[in-house]
Formats: C-alpha cells, structure tokens, sequence
C-alpha cells in the first residue's frame, strides 16, 4: 500500500517494530522487495552450536511433516516458544513434581479440547517460579522479569537486497552502538553504526515528511495598516517584511520538514485594509485563510474561532529614562525634591523668623546684645537650635 502510494520513494522514512520484523525471514521475495530502506528492531538471537544444531533438526522434521513447503526458516517466535517449554519444565523439577494433577470442571459438556484438559492443581506453585526465571536457551538469555521476557539485547537491521543488513545492537548497559556490548566499559567511545541505504536507494538521510511541490500551500493573511510598520509591513507586488514575518521564517525554518505557504494581504481591490483585526481572525473561521501572521493580540472573543501560538512579544506602553549615576553622589542632592524657588522662600522665612525674634528679645536678654556680628550669628544659631531640637 505504501509503495502504490509512492512513499516508498526519496525522502521518507519508516520504522518497523519487532513483531514485524521478526517474521522478515517468513515474508515472500515480493514483500522484501516492497520494503527496500526500511528500518527494523527484533530480539537479537546469538549465534551456537545448540542453535544450529536445532536448526537443522527442526528443518528435517518440518520439512518432513510439511512436503509442499518449501520455506522452512525458524523466527524468534518459535525460538521463544521453545525457550518457553524448556523454562516449564525446569520449573516441574525445581517444584519437585511428579505426578501432574488437573481437576476436571464439574460440568463436562460441551467443552474444547483445552477446557477437557482441565486446571492443573500445581499451578500455584509453578507460578512464582515462572514470574521471575533466568536461563541460558537457544535464544541466549532468556530472561523472565514479573510475568514479561525481556530480550537481552535488540538488533537493528535495514532491509536491502533479498535480505537484512545489521546496522547496529541496542542493550540497556550500553545503548545503541554498532557493536554488541553487555557492558558499556567506555560510555564516550560507541562504535560507529553500519551504513543504512534509505527508500528511493540513497543514503541521505530523508527528513522523515516531505510536503510535494505540488501540494496545497498554506494560506497566511497578513493585516495592512499604516502605523507600527515594525511589526508587519506590506508594500505593493512585496512580500511582506517587519518583526512578525521575521519570527514565523525562523519558525517554519526550524520544523524538521518542509511546508509550503505564501502571505495574502487582508486588503481590499484598492489597497486599503479590508477590515479590523477581528474580521482578520475571523477568515480563518471562514477557511478563506489558513492561518494569520501579524501583531495580533490574544483576546477571549478571538479565541472562540481560532487557536493562538504562544506569546513572542508583550503588548503595554513602556518608558525610556536616562540613569544619571553622578548625581547619587553628590552632596546636594537632598535639594533635588524641592524648587530653588521654594527653598529660597523657606530661607527668607527663616531670616524673617530670626529677625522678629531678635527685635522682641535684644533689649530684655543679654544674649541678644553685643557686637553686631555676634547678634547675627545669635539670630541663625537660635533658628538653628529650634529647627533641628524643637521636638525637646
């Protein structure tokens, strides 16, 4: 089906799981040829002597009971399966069983074969050592952990030719790497993975979607105004400029494929917008455009009819002010709060102060007499004193 619909060519990617790709050795030579450059994961089976002994075997006997088949290779499947039986019968002899036990269901009619069988009375105790069983079978380490196998190791293959090529091992110690390893003794140093020949026979790494040139192309309607020309500015056969064009070019540069789109302009037959911001946002809704690039704020009545991006830029009135530094560190800047006006009214004040109380005090106290100059550094000190003590 994917190679009818051509995505089997230059510039796509897939990725098969284990269930799939184990049974790449039963598939016939037509679906191996579907499935050129695809990329695959399985159990990994090491190689023995027991295996290919049992091989061997195994074909004679099925070979034998199967005369009109002529494919008679053995997956990991069936290598499990037999894991399977061996890891039961070890745990009867660990168990101590010897004679198996089932009791009958009380009512024998109509039932299957299993259901005749009946339920083993020794099932209780085969249980918790089949949960959690370790082995060495012909799959390798045949390892059961609370109920599930967990394969030792993983085997990633490409599929090229009439076959698979191994492009590298994936374990949990160690990763992916291009070699087998049960431990991971240099966790900076991987081994290089093998080379991968993708769909369409090449080795440049597809982006994994492709969009085809002659596909439908996004439809992004820009707002014309006048003013704020920073953010969006549309000038007559130009394709539109300004700080919202630049932050969507960057963002579709960004998206590991490639999309096609082109900027219509929300304007009418003479040039003059068609309409506010609302009505903008309001086409998408209409589907006369796909999407909008502008400075458009996110409101609640907006949001019923179209999805927002998340914010780039925060709306609100700002103000520049110079920091001038020196004048923290200069003596008079207490006087900064108030005019010189007024802080020469409050010193005429207080001279006017002094003076009336040096005229109602000279001639009854001695403090106030002398020379003249004494009495005017008299008349200041007493505005002083009561100016800087008056709470006392």
């Amino acid at each position: 089906m994917a190679k009818a619909a051509e995505m089997m060519s230059r510039g796509y990617a897939w990725i098969v799981a284990d269930a799939l790709t184990s049974l790449l050795d039963s598939v016939d030579s037509e679906t191996i040829e579907a499935m050129q450059g695809v990329i695959g994961v399985k159990g990994y089976i090491p190689r023995s002597n027991e295996l290919h002994n049992f091989q061997g075997r195994w074909r004679k006997r099925f070979h034998k009971d199967n005369p009109e088949m002529d494919r008679t290779e053995l997956n990991v499947f069936g290598l499990w399966a037999y894991d399977s039986i061996t890891a039961l019968a070890l745990a009867i002899e660990r168990s101590g069983m010897t004679s198996p036990r089932f009791e009958r269901p009380a009512n024998g009619g109509n039932l299957t074969d299993l259901e005749a069988i009946g339920i083993s009375s020794n099932g209780p105790s085969l249980v918790p050592l089949l949960r959690n069983f370790i082995s060495k079978g012909l799959s390798g380490d045949f390892s059961i952990v609370d109920g599930q196998l967990l394969p030792s190791a993983f085997q990633i293959v490409n599929v090229i030719g009439k076959g698979e090529n191994t492009v590298g091992f994936w374990t949990k110690a160690c990763g992916i790497s291009g070699k087998l390893k049960q431990e991971d003794h240099n966790s900076t140093n991987k081994d290089p993975l093998g080379a991968i020949v993708w769909p369409g026979q090449t080795a440049i790494v597809p982006k994994g979607w492709e969009m085809p040139t002659s596909g439908k192309k996004l439809r992004l309607g820009v707002p014309v105004k006048s003013g704020f020309t920073e953010f969006v500015k549309i000038e007559r056969d130009a394709e539109p400029t300004g700080f919202c064009i630049d932050v969507f070019k960057e963002v579709m540069q960004l998206l590991p494929y490639a999309v096609e789109y082109e900027f219509r302009a929300f304007k009418t037959p003479d040039g003059q917008s068609a309409g506010e911001y609302n009505d903008l946002v309001y086409q998408i809704f209409l589907e006369e455009f796909d999407a909008v690039v502008g400075d458009i704020a996110i409101l609640a009545n907006r949001s019923r009819f179209v999805d927002f991006s998340f914010p780039y830029t925060e709306s609100g009135v700002s103000a520049v002010v110079p920091i001038k530094d020196n004048e923290r560190k200069n003596a008079w800047i207490f006087m900064k709060p108030l005019t010189t006006d007024l802080w020469l009214t409050i010193g005429a004040f207080f001279f006017f102060t002094g003076f009336v109380v040096w005229v109602l005090e000279h001639r009854v106290n001695k403090e106030f007499r002398g020379p003249r100059l004494q009495q005017v550094g008299m008349i200041f000190w007493f505005l002083f004193l009561n100016t800087c003590f008056c709470s006392k």
